[in-house]
């Protein structure tokens, strides 16, 4: 019964929609109940009710039921509760009264029956996440390591792994104790092997570690059977994986085995350990190991063998200190990927080319010469073609992915090879099967995703292949269909788009369902073709499953419009009005469709902070404007003299392209507030919102450089870390770096004229023509229903 992870218990029990208090109340109910099986139906709907409302008070409540249940009831009941334990593993630190709580739980340690005692111990160990030092849980479940019940000792030994892993104080109080029962004869051999993973948490000091590796390598001569030596193979390897010291001695005695012990699973044991110390410490492994098992691979007759150490050196050639040691093309890591390379196997063939592709990624980065490039990159576009013509089952398709994958590294870490993939992947694109299609897709979406119109040789070919997944098949190629219209987004700026184009993405929508169309929308408004997106959102109105949802549409709609609007005919300052009445009516839809569940503060804060920067942007245009039909007032040589302020003769225009500053510097800093608050967002909606920030503070920057006087502040800057980045924040760098153009060369007369006013628009021009792009933050968990 120890160890036993059950499957999920809440699947497939259907309940109607209530709120939190009505759902507890009816499951109390149902506690409460004099028959067994509506006790037992009750317990299982507890994972569901934590997950739907995953509130303190609620679940503080509902754990202290429970524990009532767990105290007064059957061993049946019991059972139960320690399933809902283990499952709701995230919600034990929401628990309020934890000495409550396990004071009702531990009083049945005190009973008769020893499985109720097991089953006391498992739901402790189950929990020991938010129990880990109570000193009085430790020694019930050394007592029961001692008991003459098998059951109960097993379940001790589940618990003793559990708390072992997270109080120190346990793991070294019980090592001695764990080790003295493994080397004891009167342990069971199958107690030995539940007891031996134990000692993988004792980590915490050198001497402990010592110890306990001493012990397990003692084991392993003494009991050579396959399950001892595989257990005790993967033990020493976690506990040299937590102390670092020891994977040294652990990477050597794992190619001991390796080399020396026959059985396979003995192998795949000593393979895999390999692996994961190959992951926390590459640096750490003996030149020797490394080469040994390089010799391992290139003469082993086992396929498996070779497959499983070329997935350790994909990892271990992600450390600088590899690659710079094996980079020669005389190297003994070079020549087995070589031999491997055009391996019958495609699996081979692919991790071969992965490390070959790290090795050429870390000479590129590093700027070393690179002996034989030309035959690497061949190799990657011969595999390439042969699986595109040839992908028939799910490890060709697995060997695609890697080998596309490999070829957007490339690309990434070395641009100039971009046009040369994008080329041989668009010219298998129109011939390719389905499944192959939307890899090829995937793969051109993200090399085109590196740099700007990178693909726009190819749009014909890719309106072609829309045109004929959209007449072939009705339902099929769905993702396909989706990716091609973003290829095509990402590839087109909003002020170059055309009809051509628009009939491409109307035929997707046509024949693709709604969930589909959505994505569509997504990706449109990522890439700034708000006036698609708007198009899109249109139909799929009144199509959700929740009054939310309806309200996000209706938000989402209303920013398109708003951004859509500022490309629209009409003045500037029409356009800008227009667009922040939008947004205003996208704040409230966005507002209204919140709720505790469903929050959308980080949407309605974004949109805010836009609607503001348009705000901004209105006010510099109407003050600009400004000078034309309010000249400066006659006092203006008093107001001159009185403020010693030369810029005063100007008259008011000078105040108010002050405060259009400190505005703008005002929303640069909402930005960055912002940034700091969205901590669980991607990178790449971080970069954001810096951007946003840097070109808040880079208008400010120059408007003061025209309206005050002997002005010296330094222009903004922007971390250089940056430039590589998602292509929508390039687009909108490139702004921000044609804006700066033109503050240095800016000497112009210290007085505000029409000559100023033009330079001061001409600067608002290049943020003004760049759409907004939305971030991949935005649109995070919105997953609609249609």
């Amino acid at each position: 019964m120890s160890g036993v992870r059950f499957t999920p218990i809440n699947e497939g029990l259907g309940e109607p929609e209530q709120d939190a208090n009505s759902a507890l109340t009816e499951l109390d109910k149902g506690l409460r109940s004099g028959k067994v099986g509506e006790q037992c139906e009750a317990i299982v709907r507890f994972p569901r009710l934590f997950e739907k409302y995953p509130f303190p008070i609620l679940i503080n409540s509902s754990f202290l039921k429970l524990a009532d249940i767990f105290r007064v009831g059957n061993n049946f009941l019991r059972l139960w509760v320690l399933r809902v334990c283990q499952q709701s593993e995230k919600h034990l630190d929401k628990i309020l009264n934890v000495d409550e709580f396990i004071r009702r739980v531990f009083s049945v340690i005190h009973s008769n029956d020893p499985v109720a005692r097991a089953l006391t111990l498992q739901t402790l160990g189950s929990v020991a996440g938010v129990i880990p030092e109570r000193q009085q849980v430790h020694h019930s479940i050394r007592r029961s390591l001692d008991s003459h019940d098998s059951v109960e000792v097993e379940a001790a030994i589940y618990a003793a792994m559990q708390f072992a892993a997270q109080s120190k104080s346990f793991a070294l109080g019980m090592c001695n104790k764990i080790s003295d029962m493994i080397r004891g004869l009167a342990t069971p051999a199958h107690m030995k092997l539940q007891l031996i993973p134990i000692l993988q948490h004792m980590h915490h000091d050198t001497s402990t570690a010592a110890m306990v590796r001493t012990v397990c390598t003692d084991l392993l001569p003494k009991y050579p059977a396959k399950d001892f030596v595989v257990t005790t193979l993967n033990t020493l390897t976690k506990l040299a994986a937590s102390t670092l010291v020891d994977i040294p001695s652990q990477v050597e005695l794992l190619l001991e085995y390796l080399v020396k012990d026959k059985r396979w699973a003995v192998k795949k044991a000593s393979l895999t350990g390999l692996h994961q110390l190959a992951k926390v410490g590459p640096h750490l492994w003996p030149q020797t190991c490394v080469t040994k098992t390089i010799h391992l691979a290139r003469n082993s007759h086992h396929e498996a063998v070779i497959s499983h150490a070329l997935d350790i050196f994909i990892i271990l050639t992600k450390s600088p200190v590899i690659c710079q040691e094996y980079v020669d093309s005389d190297s003994e890591l070079m020549k087995l990927c070589q031999e491997t390379c055009y391996s019958s196997n495609w699996l081979i063939s692919a991790k071969s080319v992965k490390i070959l592709t790290n090795m050429v990624n870390f000479c590129f980065q590093e700027g070393l010469p690179i002996s034989d490039v030309e035959e690497h990159l061949s190799t990657v576009e011969s595999l390439l073609l042969l699986l595109v013509t040839c992908n028939k089952g799910d490890i060709e398709k697995y060997v695609l992915t890697s080998c596309l994958q490999s070829a957007v590294t490339l690309c990434k870490v070395h641009k100039p090879l971009a046009n040369r993939f994008i080329e041989l992947i668009a010219s298998q694109l129109e011939n390719a099967s389905e499944e192959s299609s939307l890899l090829l897709c995937q793969a051109l979406g993200g090399i085109g995703s590196l740099e700007p119109g990178v693909l726009e040789p190819y749009l014909c070919d890719i309106t072609k292949k829309i045109q004929e997944i959209c007449i072939s098949s009705m339902c099929d190629h769905i993702s396909t269909k989706v990716m091609l219209c973003t290829i095509i987004f990402q590839t087109i700026r909003p002020s170059y788009w055309d009809e051509e184009l628009q009939a491409s993405v109307d035929l997707v929508i046509e024949n693709s369902d709604l969930w589909a169309n959505y994505k569509v929308a997504r990706a449109a408004a990522r890439y700034g073709h708000f006036k698609v997106c708007n198009n899109v959102i249109k139909k799929l109105q009144g199509k959700v499953s929740s009054e939310h949802l309806h309200f996000w549409l209706i938000a989402l709609q209303h920013i398109s419009n708003a951004e859509a609007s500022l490309k629209s005919e009409g003045s500037q300052i029409d356009r800008l009005e227009n667009a922040i009445t939008y947004y205003n009516a996208g704040i409230t839809s966005l507002r209204a469709g919140s709720s505790p569940i469903n929050s959308l503060s980080f949407q309605a804060e974004y949109s805010s902070l836009r609607c503001e920067l348009l705000n901004c942007f209105s006010q510099l245009v109407s003050c600009c404007n400004s000078i034309c039909f309010s000249p400066p007032p006659a006092i203006a040589v008093a107001i001159v003299t009185a403020a010693r302020d030369e810029l005063q003769r100007c008259g008011h225009i000078t105040n108010q392209l002050r405060k259009c500053a400190k505005e703008f510097r005002a929303c640069g800093e909402l930005y960055w507030k912002l940034y700091q608050s969205a901590f669980d967002a991607d990178q790449g909606s971080l970069t954001n919102l810096q951007v946003l920030q840097h070109m808040c503070m880079l208008m400010a920057h120059s408007i003061d450089c025209v309206a005050l006087v002997n002005y010296q502040g330094d222009e903004p800057s922007l971390d250089s870390s940056l430039q590589d980045c998602n292509l929508e924040t390039t687009i909108m760098l490139e702004a921000c770096k044609e804006a700066s153009k033109f503050i240095q060369p800016m000497e112009l007369p210290k007085t505000i004229v029409h000559q100023v006013v033009i330079s001061v628009f001409s600067f608002f021009f290049f943020f003004y023509v760049y759409a907004l792009f939305i971030s991949r933050f935005f649109m995070k968990n919105m997953h609609i229903a249609v």
